[in-house]
């Protein structure tokens, strides 16, 4: 594991010195105090919109480093050449491989801690000042521990998508990598409700459609037996993140169990291995 960690060490180095990865923090940060904003206009309780905002901002702007650097992660070493002189020694292309998986998740964990560092203040701050905060303590307003839960579950979908994106960045050029992995990552948010959709759907006849006037659901029906299939495809191959979507049990209840929050860490684990073992093949395969 020296070898993996030696090249882990350097991904790290490099993906420090990436100006997307503070580019796109500034935004996050942006985002966040944005979301102290939004919840001084909004109807609902203003650490309601603190506690669902931040944690989807950090979902998504994590998911977009991700994107943005694990891209171009195998690609950078093949067009500097330097991967000929790394394969050269005896290292092993699997090491590499999750050598610069690796590296690249201690970049994105820290980044997702020190976000999430940031995140916890803004909640800290609207808690404070909630009306409720008159009655009782402001530090009795937040569950923390189901919030860092939360945030916790984010580094565990941050290992999916890197999987995918290293998946990806050794099929494709960073381009289509970042497309793929970006369009993975947004239907794995909606995948298990597109499946549940199509399967508890039920068809219209054309006739009854235009009795109806329901045009969306004669055009739904007419293609059922091509998007069902699709949904299920994307269900089962495309990974579920809905179970590392915790934000509004956060905010709302009831409170995220503890079997929930293991059975999550289980999935992201078990799914990105299983990427990783396809990326690996297929890097093993290819020829420079």
């Amino acid at each position: 594991m020296g070898k993996v960690f030696q090249i882990a060490k350097n991904t790290f180095r490099e993906a420090v010195r990436d100006r997307i990865l503070y580019v796109v923090a500034f935004f996050a940060l942006m985002m966040l105090i944005g979301s102290v904003a939004f919840g001084w206009i909004s109807i609902v309780d203003q650490l309601q919109v603190v506690q669902d905002m931040s944690l989807a901002v950090l979902s998504f702007f994590c998911a977009l480093m991700a994107v943005f650097i694990g891209a171009g992660l195998v690609h950078k070493e093949i067009e500097k050449r330097t991967i000929y002189t790394i394969l050269s020694k005896p290292v092993q292309r699997w090491q590499f491989l999750l050598g610069k998986y690796l590296g690249l998740m201690a970049v994105l964990g820290l980044a997702l801690l020190g976000m999430l560092a940031a995140a916890l203040l803004f909640v800290a701050y609207a808690a404070g000042n909630s009306p409720d905060a008159v009655e009782k303590p402001w530090t009795s307003l937040v569950h923390w521990d189901w919030y860092i839960a939360a945030g916790t579950l984010i580094f565990f979908e941050l290992l999916v998508v890197v999987a995918l994106a290293t998946l990806f960045g050794s099929l494709a050029n960073p381009t289509l990598s970042a497309i793929f992995t970006f369009t993975a990552y947004l239907i794995g948010q909606v995948s298990s409700t597109i499946q549940f959709m199509f399967t508890k759907f039920q068809p219209m006849s054309e006739s009854v459609a235009n009795i109806t006037g329901e045009e969306l659901t004669d055009f739904v029906s007419r293609t059922y037996f091509i998007f069902r299939p699709l949904s299920i495809f994307l269900f089962y191959v495309l990974p579920d993140l809905r179970h590392f979507q915790l934000r509004n049990q956060v905010a709302l209840g009831p409170p995220p169990t503890v079997e929930q929050f293991l059975l999550a860490v289980a999935y992201g684990i078990c799914y990105s291995a299983a990427v990783l073992a396809v990326a690996t093949l297929i890097f093993g395969r290819k020829r420079f």
